[in-house]
């Protein structure tokens, strides 16, 4: 498995494809199918005080094929923490170990960026992603009720 940082100039037409192929995700956190915007969200969301220097695109490709994206904010909320924003992959990527490699990635970046804590934020209904961080060692740290979008969100995090 080969990981490399993406561009919103060159690699937006596979990113929108991988939405596409994980449409489940996006309709269970966005209740509608993935389309530009959500494209447009991935590489330019980011939270408030966070510069672009600040947050990583990565994709997982097995040769040319993009199994998954990881998305990461340095510095937020505080100083010393990586926010996982994103780590989705393709259905034929699912239980493959692809997620514990993106993670292992997510932890060395933050790590060289002097990162002590990571974060990810989990909804309520994504009992498998639940699982998947209860096992890699995240804790939860505090429960956000439902905004317009309908959805209970959880985050966690762990020391690095």
């Amino acid at each position: 498995m080969i990981m490399r940082s993406l561009s919103a100039n060159t690699d937006r037409a596979v990113v929108a494809r991988l939405f596409a192929d994980a449409a489940d995700y996006v309709l269970l956190e966005d209740g509608r199918a993935p389309d530009e915007a959500t494209t447009d969200s991935f590489f330019n969301e980011r939270p408030p005080n966070v510069g672009a220097a600040d947050a990583v695109h990565i994709g997982m490709f097995d040769a040319d094929r993009l199994l998954g994206i990881l998305g990461v904010v340095f510095g937020y909320p505080e100083a010393n923490d990586s926010y996982i924003g994103l780590l989705l992959l393709a259905p034929h990527a699912r239980g493959g170990g692809v997620r514990g490699h993106a993670l292992a990635h997510a932890t060395t970046l933050a790590r060289a960026r002097g990162s002590t804590r990571q974060l990810v934020a989990v909804l309520d209904q994504n009992l498998k992603g639940r699982a998947f961080w209860d096992r890699e060692g995240f804790a939860l740290e505090q429960s956000f009720p439902p905004t317009e979008d309908r959805h209970t969100r959880h985050r966690m995090t762990r020391a690095i």
